[in-house]
């Protein structure tokens, strides 16, 4: 009987969505055959100006990890005052009763699929105000593929790689709205990838390309290619049953979705205006706050509905200007530099809103996940969002140090969720490099490759090679 319902499933002609489709079908075929098939997804969200690591351990850790200095002196890279203490051997502590920071708190229904990763180095690559490709390639300047690409390769989709910024150039004060390249993400030391910088233009990109000749042409002139895959949904779901058809009926339901959403966005309908008005504003108003929030909805709806398993969002740049956090004059580049913004209280204050900011949109891209069917579990289960600056722990970074947020453990291939883990600093035995990080999520992957970009000469060699072990149990 299985094989009979995998045979079927895998014959099934799905017409204009067979592209769209074909990954769910996949899935639902090797299921069908007794296999686990869920894809692994990836978001990784990218800040500028450095992710400072005592900001990011828990309150009542505090007195164990961190120490306060003087803040914002030049000769130190303009760094905040709350600094860690000197690390000499590997922490692993839970989370379960940990006060996350506040900046933290949206986070906290995910408290158990949280790690909070520190003590990692980059001085292999370009430190001051940002390390650009390095910071996923591990290399200087665009020399090699990134993490977030080669992942797309390893879990390929429709969309092997999307690619959302909000500014156009890392150091660039010019808002992004069409397609940019923000220097973060390379395909080889030759092919650097494209970002939409417009959430119109992204929907647009995203679901127009998913038909060719007489029916993109149609959907580009009508919007009407959505109305096809309905059509093959439901010639689709009469072959279904049970979690088969709830499966599908959510990736319907998301892509019925977008589809609202891009009709009113092209069309400026009074249906928007009128039922949604905070459409309109999210996705058209030229400020980054709306434009972030815009890109991580189109993340959760792109993973949702199947077009693409690896997201990398550009979350801002040092010339981004922040206007509706609670203070004025909040541009990134002065903050680090140690300009205190009109209505914050200190730099760490208004360092500490935008990371909030940022990371409850990263909560909310969770939570969407979180409440799709997966298997036994939820598509949260099977999804990894990676939170971390492109440069290491301050405005004009040393790379020493290089925090990470992760939500997710890829499947519970990891097994790092629900601790705060710290490795021993630099210039200590068991000091690691950021290199040994994305060795681990491709070891987790099934990809063991020794090593990953430059090596760092003064970090002992063997600790450079493989993956960072406990992290895999």
């Amino acid at each position: 009987m299985n094989i009979t319902r995998r045979n079927m499933l895998r014959g099934i002609s799905m017409g204009s969505g067979s592209i769209v489709f074909s990954p769910l079908i996949d899935q639902l075929a090797a299921q069908a055959a007794g296999k686990s098939a869920f894809p692994q997804r990836f978001v990784f969200v990218v800040k500028s100006s450095g992710l400072t690591p005592g900001h990011v351990v828990p309150t009542n850790f505090a007195d164990d990890y961190v120490i306060q200095k003087k803040s914002y002196i030049a000769g130190e890279g303009y760094t905040s005052g709350v600094q860690l203490k000197d690390c000499e051997k590997l922490v692993k502590r839970p989370l379960k009763d940990a006060v996350l920071n506040n900046s933290m708190k949206s986070l906290e229904p995910f408290k158990d699929r949280l790690t909070i990763l520190q003590g990692l180095s980059g001085n292999m690559v370009t430190g001051g105000h940002t390390s650009g490709y390095g910071a996923m390639s591990c290399m200087k300047d665009l020399m090699a593929e990134t993490i977030d690409h080669k992942m797309s390769r390893l879990y390929p989709s429709v969309f092997s790689h999307l690619g959302l910024s909000t500014v156009t150039t890392t150091m660039g004060s010019r808002f992004a709205d069409s397609v940019c390249y923000p220097g973060i993400s390379a395909a080889s030391n030759t092919k650097t990838l494209p970002f939409y910088g417009s959430a119109v233009q992204a929907y647009q990109s995203l679901f127009g390309s998913v038909a060719t000749g007489k029916d993109r042409t149609k959907f580009e002139s009508r919007g009407n290619l959505f109305d096809y895959l309905s059509e093959d949904v439901k010639a689709m779901r009469r072959h279904l049953v049970g979690s088969e058809k709830e499966k599908l009926d959510h990736h319907l339901n998301a892509i019925e979705a977008l589809q609202a959403q891009r009709q009113g966005i092209l069309s400026m309908s009074d249906q928007i205006n009128k039922g949604k008005p905070e459409l309109t504003g999210k996705y058209t108003n030229m400020n980054i706050e709306d434009r972030f929030d815009a890109h991580c909805q189109i993340a959760a709806g792109a993973l949702i509905s199947g077009l693409t398993n690896v997201v990398t969002i550009r979350a801002d740049g040092l010339g981004s200007q922040y206007t509706q956090l609670g203070f004025v004059g909040g541009q990134v580049h002065g903050i680090g530099h140690g300009k205190v913004p009109e209505g914050a209280d200190s730099t760490d204050h208004a360092r500490g809103l935008i990371r909030g900011f940022q990371l409850d949109n990263v909560a909310k891209i969770a939570s969407r996940l979180a409440t799709i069917p997966e298997g036994n579990g939820t598509m949260l289960d099977n999804t990894t969002i990676l939170y971390f600056s492109d440069v290491g722990d301050k405005h004009h970074a040393s790379n020493r140090e290089w925090p990470y947020i992760v939500i997710g453990d890829m499947g519970g291939k990891l097994k790092s969720a629900g601790q705060y883990i710290q490795y021993p600093h630099k210039g200590h035995s068991g000091h690691h490099t950021i290199a040994s990080w994305w060795l681990t999520l491709l070891h987790a992957a099934g990809h063991l490759q020794d090593g990953f970009g430059m090596k760092d000469k003064k970090v002992d060699a063997m600790c450079q090679r493989g993956p960072l072990g406990e992290l895999l149990g």
